[in-house]
């Protein structure tokens, strides 16, 4: 119960914080900026779900959630990397973890490289999405 009572109160907590910041406020700019600016529709998804993903992503992070942590820390490689050279030969080459692929089997090997990609490919797009946002 007591642990329980503890997510409730990170989770009230990281909505008061929201509420101060004006989070909810700047959505709604970002919104009815967008909607202002296009009537596409597809264009008008793929932000609501950026901005869905953004969120999840901050949730768990604050939660300290340990697959956030991960992803972080993947992010910051991937981020690297592309501000280095965006024409990466070998991404997942220089992504795998050599200690933990040298100890798994070959199916286990076959499978971290295949979610090895699907994130990259997945950090990449933010890595884009974020890079065009700023510029």
């Amino acid at each position: 119960m007591k642990k329980e009572m503890s997510e409730i109160k990170r989770r009230a907590m990281l909505a008061k914080q929201r509420l101060k910041m004006g989070y909810w406020q700047k959505m709604q700019s970002e919104r009815d900026l967008i909607g202002c600016s296009t009537e596409n529709r597809a264009v008008i998804e793929s932000a609501r779900e950026a901005r869905i993903k953004t969120f999840e992503r901050d949730s768990r992070r604050a939660l300290g959630d340990d697959f956030a942590e991960r992803d972080e820390k993947l992010y910051g490689k991937v981020r690297r990397m592309l501000d280095d050279d965006e024409d990466v030969t070998d991404p997942i080459g220089r992504l795998v973890d050599k200690s933990e692929y040298d100890r798994l089997d070959s199916a286990n090997k076959q499978r971290y490289i295949l979610e090895l990609s699907a994130k990259f490919r997945e950090l990449r797009e933010r890595y884009y999405r974020e890079k065009n946002k700023y510029v």
